[in-house]
C-alpha cells in the first residue's frame, strides 16, 4: 500500500503541475489578446441586479482583510508558527482561489488537490523542515480554493434565478458561522465513536499529505524500487493534459483522468465500487429515459447522499452513547461494522 501511495502522489503532482500551467497560460493569453484588441475595448457584461443588491468593494474588502488577520492570529499560536508564515499561506490561498474559480467555471472541476500540493512545495522553501507548517499551508490554500469555488457556483445559480447577490452574501456569512460550530461538533462526535484514522475511517488522503510534507522537507524516504515506476507514471500523467487540450470539446471525454486514476490507487474498493455502480446506473438511466434522467437524476443522487449522511450521524451518536447492535442477521463476517 505504501508503494502505491508514492506512485499515486507522483501522478497527482505531474497532473496538477501541467494542468495548472496550461490553465495559467490560457488565462494569460486571453488577457494579452484582450489588451491588444484593435478597438481597445473591453466588453463588460452588466450585472442584472440593481445597485442596491450588489456587493460593493466597501463590503468585501474589509471583510477579506479582517478574515485574513483573524486566520493568521489563530494559526500562528495554535501551530507555533511565526506570524509571517500563516500570512503567506493566506495570501497564496487568495491568489490560487482566482485560479480555482476560473478552472471550476470552465471545466466544472476544481483543482484543489493540485493547489494543495503546490502550496506544500512553496512552503518547503518558506519554512524548510517544518512539516506542521507545510500541512497547515496546504490546508489553507485548498480551503480557500474550495470556498471560492463553492461561492462562485452559488452566486452563479443566484444569477440565473435573478436572486439578490447581497442576500446570498449575507446567507453565506450565516452559513459560515453555523458551520464553524457544526464542523467541530461533527468531528467531536465521529472521533469519539470511531478511531480516526482506523479501519472504518482510514483517511487515505491524509497519508498522501503527510508523505508529501515529509518528502519536500527532506524527512521522508521512498518505498523500495518505487522511483522508476513513479517517474514513468508521472510522465504519462503529464502528457494527458496536453492531449486533452489539443482535442476538440466533443472528444475530450476520451482522455482518461490521471487524477481519478491516482485517487483510485489509495482509496479502498468499498469507496470506488459504489461510484462505478452509480456511474453505470446513470448511464443506463440516460439511455432508457433521457428526459427523466435529466430531471430527476440529481435529486435521486442527493437523496442517497443525504440518507447515508443522516444515518451515519445517527450511527455515530448511538456508538458514542454505548448502544451496541441488537441484531445483525445475515451479514458476512466483518461486513457490518457493529457486528461481533
Amino acid at each position: 500500500r505504501g508503494w502505491l501511495l508514492w506512485v499515486s502522489l507522483a501522478i497527482m503532482l505531474a497532473d496538477s503541475a501541467v494542468s495548472l500551467s496550461l490553465l495559467s497560460a490560457k488565462v494569460l493569453l486571453q488577457t494579452i489578446r484582450s489588451s491588444n484588441d484593435g478597438n481597445h475595448r473591453v466588453e463588460e457584461e452588466l450585472d442584472p441586479a440593481p445597485p442596491e443588491q450588489q456587493i460593493t468593494w466597501q463590503t468585501w474588502l474589509p471583510g477579506l482583510l479582517l478574515a485574513s488577520l483573524l486566520c493568521t492570529a489563530i494559526l500562528s499560536p495554535m501551530f507555533d508558527m511565526p506570524p509571517l508564515e500563516p500570512a503567506i499561506a493566506v495570501l497564496f490561498s487568495i491568489l490560487v482561489a482566482v485560479l480555482a474559480v476560473r478552472a471550476l467555471g470552465e471545466t466544472d472541476l476544481n483543482p484543489v488537490s493540485g493547489i494543495g500540493k503546490v502550496s506544500q512545495i512553496l512552503f518547503a522553501i518558506v519554512s524548510p523542515g517544518n512539516i506542521v507548517a507545510n500541512l497547515v499551508a496546504g490546508a489553507v490554500a485548498e480551503a480557500g480554493a474550495i470556498g471560492a469555488g463553492d461561492m462562485m457556483q452559488d452566486l452563479q445559480c443566484g444569477h440565473l434565478l435573478r436572486a439578490s447577490p447581497r442576500a446570498q452574501f449575507i446567507a453565506q456569512l450565516v452559513g459560515t458561522a453555523a458551520s464553524c460550530v457544526m464542523v467541530v461538533a461533527a468531528w467531536t462526535l465521529y472521533s469519539s465513536a470511531y478511531e480516526i484514522p482506523g479501519p472504518e475511517f482510514p483517511a487515505p488522503t491524509a497519508l498522501i499529505w503527510l508523505d508529501m510534507a515529509k518528502v519536500v522537507n527532506g524527512g521522508g524516504h521512498l518505498a523500495t524500487n518505487v522511483l522508476p515506476t513513479a517517474i514513468g507514471a508521472a510522465a504519462i500523467a503529464a502528457v494527458l493534459p496536453f492531449v486533452e487540450a489539443c482535442l476538440p470539446s466533443s472528444r475530450k471525454w476520451t482522455v482518461p483522468s490521471a487524477m481519478a486514476a491516482a485517487i483510485g490507487m489509495y482509496v479502498t474498493p468499498n469507496w470506488t465500487l459504489p461510484r462505478v455502480a452509480g456511474g453505470l446506473a446513470n448511464y443506463a438511466w440516460k439511455r432508457w429515459d433521457p428526459e427523466g434522467a435529466e430531471r430527476y437524476m440529481i435529486v435521486v443522487a442527493s437523496g442517497f447522499v443525504l440518507g447515508e449522511g443522516l444515518t451515519s450521524i445517527a450511527n455515530a451518536g448511538l456508538k458514542s452513547a454505548g448502544v451496541s447492535w441488537v441484531w445483525c442477521g445475515g451479514c458476512p463476517v466483518g461486513f457490518c461494522s457493529g457486528c461481533p
